[in-house]
C-alpha cells in the first residue's frame, strides 16, 4: 500500500484549519475540518487528531469498529470541554473521517462533511453521506440532487464533533483489493471538484502523490476557495 496526504491553506483563507494523519504502523488514516471560534476551528481538528491517534489501537479484527468509536467519542468529549472552559474556543468543532486497512476490508468513522470515495475498476463511487442540512433535505426529497452544489444549506452541518456533549459516528465497512484507489479530502476539494473531474484524475492515478498533488491543482485551479485536505491511499 502507498499512500501520500497534502494540505493546503487555499487561496482565500488566513489559517489552515484542516489536519491530517497517516499511521502506516497501524493502517489508519485521518482527514478533520475544523471550525468555530477566532482559533477554534484550528484547534478542534488538532485535538481531534492527537485524541483519536492515542486512543485507537488494536489486536483483532473485532476491536477495530468499538474502538473506532471509542476515539472519535474521546475527541468529542474533549473538545466539548475545551470549548466549555474557553471563552475564545466555545461552539469549536471538527469533521472526521478516519479509516482502517485491514486485511481486505476497509474500516470508515465518519461524522460531518469530509468524504472517503473509493476508485474500483475505473469506477468512483463516495462512500461517506454528508451530514449536512442540505443533504438531510435531499434525503427528504425537498432537494434535488442536481440543486445540491449550489444550495445555502450545503455547508450547514448537522452533526460534528465537539458541538455536543455526545456524537453519533456513522461506521462503513467495505472491500478493497489491490489496484483500488481510497481517496480521503475535506470538503475544500469535493466544493470545487465534481465527481468526474476526480474520476478521470484517479483513473490515470500510479502514483498517489503525483495524483494528489494534480487534485488539489485542480481545485486551486478553480478557486481555493476553502483549505483543502487530501489523503490518497493506494492499495
Amino acid at each position: 500500500m502507498r499512500v501520500f496526504g497534502i494540505s493546503d491553506i487555499g487561496l482565500h483563507r488566513k489559517r489552515n484549519e484542516d489536519h491530517f494523519l497517516i499511521d502506516q504502523e497501524k493502517n489508519f488514516f485521518v482527514v478533520c475540518d475544523g471550525m468555530g471560534g477566532h482559533k477554534g476551528g484550528d484547534v478542534a481538528s488538532q485535538l481531534a487528531i492527537d485524541t483519536v491517534q492515542k486512543n485507537f489501537n488494536y489486536n483483532h479484527a473485532e476491536e477495530i469498529i468499538p474502538n473506532l468509536v471509542n476515539a472519535v467519542n474521546s475527541a468529542n468529549r474533549i473538545i466539548w470541554e475545551k470549548g466549555k472552559i474557553d471563552n475564545t474556543l466555545c461552539d469549536m468543532g471538527t469533521t472526521i473521517t478516519a479509516s482502517v486497512v485491514y486485511g481486505g476490508q476497509l474500516v470508515i468513522a465518519h461524522v460531518g462533511d469530509s468524504s472517503l470515495f473509493i476508485n474500483k475498476n475505473g469506477q468512483l463511487k463516495r462512500i461517506t453521506l454528508n451530514h449536512t442540512l442540505a443533504e438531510q433535505m435531499l434525503l427528504d426529497g425537498l432537494l434535488k440532487n442536481e440543486d445540491m452544489r449550489s444550495n445555502i444549506y450545503n455547508h450547514i452541518l448537522t452533526r460534528a464533533v465537539g458541538v455536543e456533549n455526545q456524537v453519533e459516528v456513522d461506521i462503513y465497512e467495505e472491500e478493497i483489493q489491490a489496484g483500488d484507489w481510497v481517496l480521503m479530502c475535506t470538503d475544500g476539494l469535493t466544493d470545487l471538484l465534481e465527481d468526474n473531474d476526480i474520476s478521470i484524475i484517479m483513473n490515470r492515478a500510479e502514483d498517489p502523490e503525483k495524483a494528489a498533488r494534480e487534485l488539489l491543482e485542480l481545485a486551486l485551479q478553480k478557486g481555493g476557495y476553502d483549505n483543502i485536505t487530501i489523503v490518497l491511499l493506494g492499495i
